[in-house]
């Protein structure tokens, strides 16, 4: 169970604090911005730009042109941004951030909005001869100060439906323990053969994950070329680039998972909360491995 809240609070973290650097300059009064990645914005996203000194908030996507590439609103930027000072681009709701993403439901809470994740049950039954299913169940509560009704609600419902999606998005997460090797070159998108720098820790058959900061990609490995090839069954649908990319063999298969529902209300922690709970849950075969010579306990 660790493992699996490890992982949500990991996409959680992800989706509501989504943020991604600017690539080329932007200018006064400019509205196209290119940054790395615009995989996990969307049209009418509230946005902020800041460097490690200044930022300037009440910003709105209204366009994404590419995948590096977002216009903004008619709203006109106050000044310029420089890749050289390292200004980025990040997602706000209502021009806040989450303070916290919580492993399990602590009952003092220092900062909102804040989030918790915590496992409710697990179940296992059989799933073939030799395997089992192993069922997580799991909670995540949102948590923000119920200053004025309409104000709280909002933005409840908008933290709520950007966790929802990012859970939607991976429905394959990575749990637990996992090896990782580097990128060696390139890959362009639609590239069958990857070049890392240690083939030795996949195998025919397994997964394989390749990521960088802002997207990742699942696959399966079709064969070991050799001590830094591997080959895959079907190509990686993304470029990647080898600055950035790690490529991991999972030991683990979640094999099915969902944000089954969402309910909203109020809660008192100190202060009185406007709450949701997102249900979630996960699948994982679990092979067994029982052998008849085995001793039985009796």
């Amino acid at each position: 169970m660790e493992g699996v809240v490890d992982s949500v609070r990991r996409i959680v973290s992800k989706w509501v604090n989504t943020s991604s650097p600017l690539i080329a300059d932007l200018s006064l009064g400019s509205q196209i911005v290119q940054i790395k990645c615009t995989k996990r914005f969307r049209v009418n996203d509230e946005i902020m730009i800041r460097n490690a000194l200044v930022y300037e908030t009440g910003l709105r996507i209204e366009e994404i042109i590419d995948e590096n590439t977002v216009r903004l609103s008619s709203i006109t930027l106050s000044q310029d941004w420089t890749v050289n000072e390292n200004a980025v681009l990040v997602k706000t709701i209502n021009e806040m951030f989450v303070q916290g993403v919580y492993f399990g439901d602590p009952d003092v809470i220092p900062e909102f909005p804040a989030i918790t994740v915590f496992g409710t049950d697990r179940t296992s039954e059989w799933l073939t001869l030799d395997s089992t299913s192993e069922r997580y169940e799991l909670q995540i509560n949102i948590y923000v100060l119920d200053s004025t009704h309409e104000f709280g609600h909002r933005f409840l419902l908008q933290m709520a439906d950007a966790i929802q999606t990012g859970l939607k998005k991976n429905i394959y997460p990575l749990v637990g323990d996992h090896e990782v090797t580097a990128l060696k070159a390139d890959i362009i998108a639609c590239d069958k053969f990857i070049k890392v720098s240690d083939a030795s820790i996949f195998s025919e058959g397994n997964r394989v994950i390749v990521e960088d900061s802002c997207m990742m990609q699942e696959a399966f490995v079709q064969a070991v070329v050799d001590h830094e090839t591997i080959a895959l069954y079907q190509g990686i649908s993304d470029n990647y680039s080898k600055d950035d990319t790690i490529v991991i063999a999972p030991e683990r298969f979640i094999y099915n998972s969902w944000p089954s529902s969402i309910d909203f209300g109020k809660v008192h922690k100190g202060d009185l909360l406007q709450a949701a709970t997102i249900s979630w849950f996960a699948e994982e075969e679990e092979l067994q491995n029982m052998r008849k010579q085995d001793p039985q306990l009796k």
